[in-house]
């Protein structure tokens, strides 16, 4: 994680089926160091020039990216979805920019128009869009995405705010390969918004902005920066989310504060991703959820105290990302931290697993 870089908030949409979730990114799309299978532009139609200080900007400045040089997989803009789809992008090996494999547009009239057959908030359209994906054979299980419209097509995104946690929830139903939403903007004017909303709607005891004060020359830790350090250059060569996350939790340590609500879904994450690489062996490892992978672990007879520890950095991910009962609510202190941070460096030390 860079320092201009912020993960605000996340929520759990789809608690059932496992961990999918929307987050909320602030800072320079390029430098947030996400790693997508789509990334979303919204552009005044027909018009892809790369303004200086917009996000098709910063497109051309740090990939030298345009959208009229782009191949097109899927044309649909003589639709009312007035979007496209790119062919598959290529970027150069060890870029330490954000990566993302294709690029969905959405131009045209963002906002219903006198006329329209129906109106298509932007969110809408976007939806709409990626559940055809599949049937045209293109995969997309992560997305990073601004607050379409509400740049220079000024579109007040704080308009559409009532209705898009229940708009994210019911999207995540109808596309079931959709694991991650990620919302970014370069200032955290509107997500800060939507992050309150989240708040509310999780019934958390503790804000967005909650920070946790570490001891100074705390004991016994001596040896995580180091674990996370070496999982990272392992991975280096080959970019994935789980290099994000482990360079994320780096960052966050790094300081003398730590957000619970940042930590709960990388240490998650982490967890998810080294679980679905310790069972390769297993048919389509990437479709079992973390809690069907710990079981199947402990069913291969993984230590039980390693098994313990996953589940406590799954339960503190899942208490970070869902809704809350009022048993539920309590506020997280430094013991809880300090308990995570232990059990995340017993599963990192212990990393790759002895699994029978």
């Amino acid at each position: 994680m860079r320092p201009n870089s912020v993960l605000l908030n996340f929520f759990d949409v789809d608690t059932a089926t496992g961990e999918r979730s929307v987050e909320l990114h602030v800072g320079d799309y390029p430098q947030l160091g996400l790693v997508t299978d789509l990334m979303v532009v919204s552009a005044f139609e027909g018009t892809y020039a790369p303004v200086r200080g917009t996000l098709l900007g910063r497109l051309y400045e740090e990939y030298n990216l345009k959208l009229s040089d782009l191949d097109i997989a899927l044309d649909l803009r003589s639709s009312p979805l007035k979007a496209w789809i790119s062919e598959p992008l290529t970027f150069p090996l060890n870029t330490p920019l954000s990566l993302f494999n294709r690029i969905a547009v959405v131009e045209g009239a963002i906002e219903w128009q006198e006329g329209d057959l129906v109106p298509w908030p932007p969110f809408n359209r976007l939806f709409s869009l990626l559940a055809l994906l599949p049937m045209r054979g293109i995969e997309c299980s992560t997305i990073a995405s601004p607050l379409l419209g509400s740049g220079n097509q000024g579109i007040d995104a704080i308009s559409h705010f009532p209705q898009l946690l229940e708009a994210y929830r019911e999207a995540f139903r109808h596309l079931p390969d959709l694991k991650r939403l990620i919302l970014f903007d370069k200032t955290d004017r509107y997500l800060n918004i939507l992050g309150n909303a989240i708040d509310s709607a999780l019934a958390r005891v503790d804000p967005q902005n909650l920070r946790i004060e570490l001891p100074v020359g705390l004991l016994g830790f001596e040896r995580l920066d180091d674990l996370l350090r070496e999982r990272v250059d392992q991975d280096a060569k080959n970019p994935c989310s789980l290099t994000h996350d482990l360079g994320e939790l780096l960052q966050i340590l790094s300081g003398q504060q730590i957000a619970p609500i940042a930590l709960g879904i990388h240490v998650r994450r982490v967890v998810e991703q080294l679980v679905i690489q310790s069972l390769r062996d297993v048919p389509r490892p990437a479709r079992l959820n973390l809690y069907g992978g710990i079981r199947l672990l402990s069913q291969r007879n993984v230590d039980p105290w390693l098994i313990s520890c996953l589940h406590q950095l799954r339960c503190f991910g899942n208490w970070m990302g869902h809704p809350q009962t009022s048993a539920q609510q309590r506020p997280v202190q430094l013991f809880d931290i300090l308990a995570v941070l232990s059990a995340l460096q017993r599963v990192l030390e212990d990393y790759p697993w002895k699994i029978q």
